[in-house]
């Protein structure tokens, strides 16, 4: 018959030690015994100190936990800027395929022991972007999460409960207990994400292989220079605008009346000149440029079925203080040519070409750094064009 085995425990009671007794014996000093693996089990539950990775709106709820109201710090949960001091990697947001390897690498930095919680909705699910070309649909498909804090956003006392459920996860574990939950494969038949999360006996060994290698270095894969289009010079018959008015440069460009469904479509070469003159008239300000693409015979409402396969890039400007006027137009190009930059005239032009080349595809004459924005730099893809997928996959993370 089997003798089940019982464990002692050892309060430190029968401690003797010469030094000992005299500190029992010092007037005013109170002296308390505890076994070394408990002290050790409090201070590492008691001392949770937090790497953020804040990448949207949780962010701001995160941010909140360690104000006065609630005050996370009374929990000896602080907030480090290194992955190195910290314990508990707090994922706070949206992840893209992007910022993916970024975050398994700074994972793989922190010191063990260490945890992971998921805060909100897309960083337990990708919830409302779940399915977007450029989203990991939940950071449990690369990194192990020990709490996940629901919400969208949670507030600061989610997160708050959520460090207290990790630290009973903690403390149990050092108890020699398995804390892991059973699956639910109703629940999981349901939630599954175009990648297999880490928990999921379909998930092949190759996919966390392969993450693992794109963490190393992230931007191993990636061309970083940027593409080099130049700058093409205008017809050489081209008067040089005159008029003092918007109204004016249009009838200038052969533009009489304004269409009804945009922006009026001015001659592609003459689009640089206008932004500079619109400039000189006080439109300083640039508001923005937004493109679209538009598939063979299709364009605007009532467009000719022979329309090639273009690009349209619509700009607006404004001028600033009281009165303050907007002037818009557009240019239609062939998605085989490029458009005339304007960070030569708008500094903020810069930014905002770089963001519809990544996007759309368009390529901008003479821009000084075009690369790649918000995409990996070795990306084939232009997510905004008409014919993309949104849900398009993007090994080894969606």
């Amino acid at each position: 018959m089997a003798v089940k085995e019982q464990r002692t425990i050892d309060t430190g009671t029968g401690f003797r030690h010469p030094l000992y007794q005299v500190m029992l014996e010092t007037p005013g000093l109170t002296v308390g015994t505890a076994v070394l693996d408990d002290l050790l089990s409090w201070g590492l539950t008691n001392s949770m100190w937090i790497f953020p990775m804040a990448t949207s709106c949780c962010g701001i709820e995160l941010m909140a936990t360690a104000a006065s109201r609630v005050d996370i710090d009374r929990m000896g949960v602080i907030v480090r800027a290194t992955p190195r001091q910290a314990d508990v990697m707090v994922v706070a947001g949206t992840i893209t395929t992007k910022m993916a390897p970024r975050v398994l690498k700074l994972w793989e930095q922190m010191p063990e022991p260490k945890w992971c919680i998921a805060m909100g909705s897309c960083a337990i699910s990708g919830d409302f972007y779940r399915n977007l070309y450029s989203v990991v649909p939940g950071i449990d498909t690369f990194l192990p999460v020990d709490v996940y804090v629901p919400g969208c956003p949670p507030n600061p006392e989610a997160l708050m409960h959520g460090m207290l459920r990790l630290q009973e996860k903690v403390k149990r574990q050092k108890q020699g207990e398995t804390v892991t939950p059973e699956p639910n494969p109703d629940l999981l038949k349901i939630t599954r994400p175009s990648v297999p999360r880490l928990n999921d006996p379909t998930r092949s060994t190759i996919q966390t292989i392969e993450q693992e290698r794109a963490s190393t270095n992230p931007t191993a894969d990636e061309a970083c220079a940027p593409l080099v289009v130049a700058a093409t010079e205008p017809p050489p018959n081209l008067a040089p605008l005159t008029a003092a008015d918007f109204e004016g440069l249009l009838k200038e460009l052969g533009v009489t009346t304004l269409p009804p469904d945009g922006p009026p479509i001015i001659p592609a070469a003459q689009h640089l000149e206008l932004a500079r003159r619109l400039k000189g008239l006080g439109y300083h300000l640039l508001v923005t440029i937004v493109a679209s693409h538009w598939p063979a015979g299709k364009g605007r409402k009532g467009a000719d079925a022979a329309e090639v396969e273009h690009y349209e890039v619509a700009y607006a400007l404004r001028t600033v203080g009281q009165g303050s006027r907007v002037a818009t137009w557009a240019v239609k190009v062939p998605v085989a040519e490029p458009v005339l930059t304007l960070s030569g005239v708008f500094a903020g032009a810069d930014w905002q070409e770089r963001e519809q080349y990544d996007l759309v595809g368009v390529k901008f004459a003479g821009h000084p750094d075009l690369r790649r924005l918000m995409l990996t730099e070795n990306a084939s893809i232009h997510p905004l064009r008409r014919e993309f997928p949104a849900d398009a996959a993007a090994a080894p993370w969606r």
